[in-house]
């Protein structure tokens, strides 16, 4: 029984040499459609070529499929590029979309302050100088919003009840 055991993985190996010897490779080729276009890949598309896209082509060069309100959104950005294909034909999607603009990101001492004191916290948000490292003013506006909604639901919750 042992020297079964040891000769076994020799025998597998063996075994899985050859059967994978038996299979046979052929080659296929995708037949294209004659009315087929291909669709550029979105790391150099320029805006010209965006504002020729459908959304389907848009959802074959991204692999997402669009939602209703993408597809609405996506038809509006394609109206702004046309318009401004006339203005500089030479545009960049790039110049439309920035990745680190359109993260949003949470402050907290601004909701706590428009939380605490209500619309008076939203204003002193509007009037907020952005320093160099410090959080963007759309955030900080944005979070001061919050903020005011949990006062007024805050207030609203002592005064109804």
């Amino acid at each position: 029984m042992r020297k079964f055991i040891l000769k076994l993985p020799v025998l597998l190996v063996l075994i899985l040499n050859v059967s994978l010897n038996g299979f046979s490779a052929s080659v296929v080729r995708e037949i294209i459609p004659s009315d087929y276009t291909p669709t550029p890949g979105p790391d150099y598309m320029r805006a010209a070529v965006f504002a020729k896209l459908s959304a389907k082509q848009f959802e074959t060069v991204t692999g997402n499929k669009l939602t209703f309100t993408q597809r609405i959104y996506f038809k509006l950005i394609k109206r702004k590029l046309k318009r401004d294909l006339k203005k500089n034909p030479d545009l960049l999607i790039t110049n439309y979309y920035d990745p680190q603009k359109a993260k949003f990101k949470f402050d907290f001492l601004w909701f706590v302050i428009a939380g605490i004191i209500g619309p008076l916290g939203v204003l002193l948000a509007y009037t907020y100088k952005q320093r160099k490292g410090g959080p963007a003013k759309k955030d900080v506006i944005t979070s001061a919003w919050l903020g005011f909604a949990g006062f007024v639901l805050w207030f609203g919750f002592i005064f109804l009840f």
